[in-house]
Order: structure tokens, then sequence, then C-alpha cells
């Protein structure tokens, strides 16, 4: 039969397991969050304070307009998204900066009473940079980025000196103040403008837009955003009353002309009359003045209804060319136009909410832009009609005119000056008196031209600053500092491989733990030795648990000899050998503590001896035990120093020597202690172990990683060494500068300075 083996216990997880990570790493998570926070903070309150100013315009949706004369003015019915897009153009951006004059830049200023007003400020230099310096009350001289002398000018007066020309006024500040004045790029000034001016409607479907922007000068601010509404609604207007515009101009024109012709046909009818004494036309030459009149105000209506009829196909292919929506008006009250406009109107509509829902690859729309354009085209055809209806009659008109004017060359040459005299006079003055109605009517129109946009709330000075928020900045700070902080300490956590815990110190090593030594404090002792001068510390209770780990762990063993060793430097193995050899003295046992670390050895430090001899010369054969062993302070405590470092610890650790000497002292102390060199540095450990009754293996927590200290544990297993178990050193504090290196030393080279462990300073 198959045995079933056992599922393995996944690991619990708990909430103390997390603290324990931030705890264990308690000055990564402080350094992060103070950092952050100290950041947020820092730029919270040495940001400058930010004003925000807002207007909110109201997008009218006219469908179609009908002026007095018959004017067709542009569409009105823009969307909001056009709307703004038109707001935020260059050219409006441009209109903005030059007016505010944005690319003037003061400051630098000496003096926070230095003061003045620019009105004009123009170079040709490469680099228009210039330092302004009073030199008198109303006085400054000028000079360039290099410090040299540009002019001198007063307030009030203009300065034009080598390509610079600049006005200033109220020059406020005391004899020898300056400030530095620059021009900035335009182009790129009003490019910033661009990206710093934000736009949007506001909801959905509210056709109301919101114009905001920031600065540190809440005045200027407010004044951004007035004067871009501003020219936005002239260029608005200027595009809407195109058409009755150029009908007034069209009408001013003319009034100028026949104003004077009226002027001068008065003129010389009364000067004729003067002369020749003929006040009067008999009745024939009247009725034939007064046809002649009609017939000229005919042509003069003609020639209006042929440019408005010109105007409107022009306003028409701009809107087919611009791709907006056009809404023409009823022309001479025509009825088939009218309702052409009409339906163009309910077109434009149905195409906009169709629009709201769908794209304008939907086939419904584009089904809608299909009639809108053929409509487009009827419009366009009717106006081209109307133009040539119009020539025909100006022509028409034409010849009648020419008729009547012979009629006139058949009349006596008396009556025929007067009644060239007295026609010219009354076709001007009609005419004049029908220019100045259809002008009165166009200027009407004109002004009736209402923009589609309206202003609802024109942006005022910010009482109080926007940003920086500083109660939210800092509560922000505080949260992302401490999620920092946390994130920082388990992504360590999870790089970190090192062993930490007992539980996983004895999973991974399949190693009885004998005990833990907690972190050694500085009150504990100045020395290491705290078993033996803080002997009631939790430190020294917990080597007598090691000392009852190893009496219980080889209770039918032999355990003279105890070899102490630990899987890199700086673990604390000499400390842990030093206290345990304590515990057994404590406990009424001889003992023997051996520096076996032959390259780098400080038990000599710990005790406050001297290195002497010590092992290497009995070894070597040039001095006896006896004359090596040291009493200690410690009653009952003796110690033999490592010695002169020799060329070769590891062949004089495995001689017969050592082995002769070990022997020996089992027969003369009931323990020897050997503090051996770590694991994987050196070869020296696992060779220590043939002589060995049992090994402890320190461990410090946190600092060696799960690999290599399962491969020291493999070291000594090849070796066949008794390893009794494991000692946690939890020892929190880093060491410095212990470490192996190449030749006779551990990490040492000549000159080099040692920097002592935690262990031999506290």
């Amino acid at each position: 039969m198959n045995q079933q083996l056992p599922m393995p216990v996944a690991e619990e997880i708990h909430l103390q397991d997390y603290v324990n990570v931030i705890v264990r790493r308690k000055g990564t998570f402080v350094t992060s969050f103070i950092a952050v926070f100290a950041g947020v903070a820092l730029f919270t309150f040495l940001s400058p304070p930010q004003y925000e100013s807002t207007a909110t315009l109201f997008v009218k949706d006219n469908k179609g307009k009908v002026g007095q004369m018959g004017d067709l003015l542009l569409n009105n019915a823009t969307p909001v998204d056009s709307e703004l897009e038109i707001l935020k153009s260059r050219s409006n951006m441009e209109k903005v900066v030059a007016r505010l004059h944005l690319d003037w830049k003061i400051d630098k200023r000496s003096s926070s009473d230095v003061d003045c007003k620019l009105l004009e400020f123009s170079s040709t230099a490469k680099e228009p940079v210039y330092r302004i310096e009073i030199t008198a009350p109303g006085a400054y001289t000028v000079k360039d980025g290099d410090g040299n002398l540009i002019g001198s000018g007063t307030a009030g007066s203009l300065l034009r000196a080598k390509g610079v020309s600049l006005l200033i006024t109220d020059l406020k500040g005391e004899k020898g103040d300056s400030f530095r004045l620059s021009l900035l790029p335009f182009n790129e000034t009003v490019s910033l403008l661009r990206k710093d001016v934000k736009a949007q409607e506001v909801g959905k479907k509210t056709n109301i837009m919101a114009v905001t922007y920031r600065d540190n000068d809440r005045q200027l601010a407010r004044d951004v955003v007035n004067t871009l509404v501003q020219a936005y609604l002239d260029q608005g207007l200027v595009l809407r009353a195109e058409e009755a515009t150029r009908t007034v101009g069209f009408v001013e024109e003319q009034l100028q002309g026949i104003k004077k012709e009226l002027e001068g046909a008065e003129q010389n009818l009364e000067a004729y009359k003067s002369t020749s004494g003929v006040i009067q036309l008999d009745a024939e030459a009247q009725n034939l003045i007064t046809t002649l009149s009609e017939a000229e105000k005919q042509k003069a209506l003609a020639t209006l209804q042929r440019k408005q009829a010109e105007f409107a196909l022009t306003s028409l292919k701009e809107t087919k060319r611009r791709g907006g929506d056009y809404s023409p008006s009823v022309m001479r009250e025509d009825p088939v136009l009218a309702g052409m406009a009409s339906k163009l109107a309910e077109l434009q509509v149905l195409k906009k909410g169709q629009l709201s829902e769908s794209t304008a690859s939907h086939p419904g729309v584009k089904s809608v832009q299909a009639q809108i354009e053929e409509l487009e085209q009827k419009i366009q055809a009717t106006y081209e009609t109307t133009l040539k209806n119009v020539q025909k009659q100006e022509k028409d008109i034409s010849g009648e005119i020419s008729r009547h004017d012979a009629q006139l060359k058949k009349l006596p040459a008396a009556e025929r000056d007067l009644a060239r005299l007295t026609r010219l006079a009354k076709v001007n003055a009609d005419i004049y008196t029908f220019l100045l109605q259809k002008h009165e009517e166009a200027r009407i129109a004109k002004a009736s031209t209402i923009n589609n946009i309206s202003v609802v709330d024109p942006a005022i000075a910010a009482d109080l600053p926007v940003s920086p928020k500083k109660g939210k900045n800092l509560a922000l700070g505080l949260i992302v500092g401490l999620m920092c902080g946390v994130g920082l300490c388990f992504f360590k956590e999870y790089l970190d491989d090192t062993v930490k815990e007992a539980d996983e110190a004895q999973r991974l090593l399949s190693l009885p733990l004998l005990a833990v030594v907690p972190f050694i404090s500085r009150k504990e002792g100045a020395e290491a030795l705290v078993t033996h001068l803080s002997p009631k510390s939790p430190a020294s209770e917990a080597f007598r648990s090691l000392r009852t780990g190893l009496h219980f762990c080889a209770v039918n063993k032999e355990k003279k000899v105890l070899l102490v060793t630990s899987t890199f430097p700086a673990e604390g193995k000499s400390t842990v050998a030093s206290n345990l050899a304590i515990t057994l003295v404590q406990a009424g046992s001889k003992v023997l503590l051996v520096d076996c670390d032959l390259r780098r050895s400080t038990l000599h430090e710990k005790f406050g001896c001297e290195n002497g001899y010590g092992l290497t010369g009995v070894l070597a054969g040039d001095t006896t035990p006896d004359a090596a062993i040291k009493g200690t302070s410690v009653p009952g405590l003796d110690l033999l120093t490592a010695g002169v470092v020799p060329p070769n610890p590891a062949e004089l650790l495995g001689s017969e020597s050592m082995k002769a000497f070990v022997e020996q002292m089992r027969g003369r102390y009931d323990h020897v202690i050997i503090d051996a060199p770590p694991a994987l540095a050196v070869t020296d450990a696992p060779v220590l172990t043939q002589v060995s009754d049992l090994v402890l293996m320190v461990l410090q927590a946190g600092k060696v990683p799960a690999k290599a200290a399962h491969r020291a544990k493999e070291v000594l297993a090849t070796s066949a060494a008794p390893v009794a178990g494991l000692v946690l050193a939890d020892l929190r504090k880093s060491s410095v500068g212990y470490g192996y290196g190449y030749g006779y030393g551990y990490g040492y080279g000549a000159g080099a300075e040692k920097k002592k462990p935690w262990w031999r300073i506290l």
C-alpha cells in the first residue's frame, strides 16, 4: 500500500505580521513619511498663491433672421463646441496679449517700493532685456543685459535709443533703485496663454460656457478673462453683421457722391435761372423730367438690390467654405426663398439633434446633410437668378433713361438747358432722399444684428486664492506619506530574503532553536559580557535558556567541547560564546574560552586582556598552555586569546597539535568553548568541528539570506559536524566594517581604519 504523505499546512498571516514588518523597518517608514510630507508641506507653503477668475457666457440658438432691407445675415446658430474653439483661437489670444501687454515683464526689483506704469515698450534687440535705474525723481537710465548704457529718459517722455522705444510714467522709487524690464517673445506668450486659459461647457447641453484663468495677480486674472470675452464678442459680432455692414458701407459711399452732385446741380440751376431769366418749364418738359427722375430712382434701387444679391452669394460661399450652417433671410420678401429658409432652419435643428446622439457618419445624419446641401444649392441658384434679373433690369432702365434723354434734347435751347439742370437737381434730390431712407434702414438692420453670445457673469477679482489649498495638501501629504512609508516597507520586505523570525529559521534549517538573544542595549553593560555585568537583564536570561537547552539536547552525549560559529561575520558569535561561557561558570563549571578566530580575534578586547602569544603560540610550540591561558574578571573562567595572526590559520587549526591541545584541556576543564570563524567565510569552522562535541550555529535575524544560512548548514553537514541547534541573535542594529577579505585578514587591509561592531562597543 502506498502511504499518503501529509499535505503541507499553509502558514496563516495575521495583522500582527504586517505590523511587525512596519515596526522592523520603522526607519524606512519614518524616513519615507517625513520626506513625502515635508516635500508636500514645502511645496504648499512656498508656492505663490493662485487667484482664479471666471466668466460665464450663454450661447443663444437663433434659427434665422430677416432684415428690414432683406439683408442676408450669417448663421447665428453655432454649436457650443465650435464656439469654444473660436473663443480660444489664436487671433483672440493675440488681442488679449496686445491689449494687456502680457509680453512686457517687470521683475527683479531692488526694492518693494519701486514701481512704474509702462505705456510703450518695443525693441529690436536679439535679447530685449534691460535694467532700469532711477537716477533722480522722474529720471532713469536704461542699460542692456551686459551693463552697457543705452540711454537716459524722464517719466512721461518717449525714449528712443539704439532700437529701444520706451515710455514710462508714474515712476516711483529712490535714487539708485532699479528693476529689470524684459520683452517676451510675442508668439510664445500667446501660446502659453492658450494653454493656461480654460474654456468648457457648464453641464451638458446647457449652452453655458465658462472661461477661467489663474494668475498670481488677482487683477490680471480678471482682466485676462474679461478682455478675452470682449475680443470674442467683437469677433462674433463682426462676422454676424458682415452683410449688413457691407450694405451700409455701399450706401454711405453712394450718398457721399450723390450729395456732392446734388449740391453742384442745385447751385448750377440757381445760377442759370438768375442769368437767363428762364425760371419755369412747360408741362411737357416737367412731365419728362418727372419720368426721368423715377427711372433714375428705379435704377438706384436695382443697383442696391444687385449689391445685396452679390453680398448674399459671397456670404453663402464663405459659410460653406468654413463648413458652418448657413441661415438665409428673406430677400425682397420672396416667398420661395422664405420657404426654403424655413425648411433649411428645420433641417439644421434636426441635424443638431441627431448629432447629440450619433456621429456625423451615421446614415440618418448623412441623409439630413444631403437635404441641407440640396437646399443650399437651390438658394444659391435663386441668388444667381435674382442677380441676373436685377442686372437685366438695370440694363432696361438704362435704355429707358437714354430714350428720355433724347427727348430732352429736342426742346428749345433755353428750355433744354433749364430742363437739363432741373433734371439733375431733381434726380439727385430724389436719389439722395431714397438713399438716405435706405441708409437708415441698413443702419437699423446692422444695429439690430444681435450677437448670439451674451455674458451671464463677467469675471471679477477673486478675494481668496484657489491654490495652494493648504489644509487639503497637508492632509493629502499625510495620507500619501503614510502610504509611501508602508509601501516602501513592504517592498523592501519583499526584496529582503534574510531570515528574520525564529519559526522561519527552524523551518528553513530543520534545527532546534536553543535560544533567542534579544538586542543588548548600552545600559545592560559597558562590554558584551551582559551575563556578568547585568545578570538580571532579558539577554542574560536568554543565555541561561541557552545553557539549559544545551543540557537537554545532549543528555546522553559528551558536551565538554562546544564550538560556536555563524554564517557570516558580524552576527554576534563571539558575544554568544563569551556569555555562554559565563553562564556555564555561574552554574559551577570551570570553563576555558578559546579564541580560534585567528584572522580576526576579538575576545581579548572583550575581556580587556593582552593578546600575547595565545593559541598560535601554543600550537607553534613557542609557549605552553599554562603560560598562554589567562584568568578573567569572571572567577572560574579562563581565556586563551588567538595570539599573532599566522600565515596558515586553517592548517594550524587542523593540525595534530590542535587535537592534542583540546584533549589536554578536556581533562582540565568542565567545558571548553571555542569561538570559531564564520562557516562560509573560511574553512576554519568545518576543520574545528572534528575536535568538538557540539556545534552552535549563531544566526542574526534580518541579516543572513535564507540561501546563505542553508548553505552554511550544508557546509557543516559535509564535515559531519554535531550541530546541536540554533541561536537566533535578534540584533536589530547592524555592525560596520567586519568583512572577510583575502590574505591573512578578514576585511581590513594595511592601513585600513578599524570600526568596532556593536558588541565590542556596547
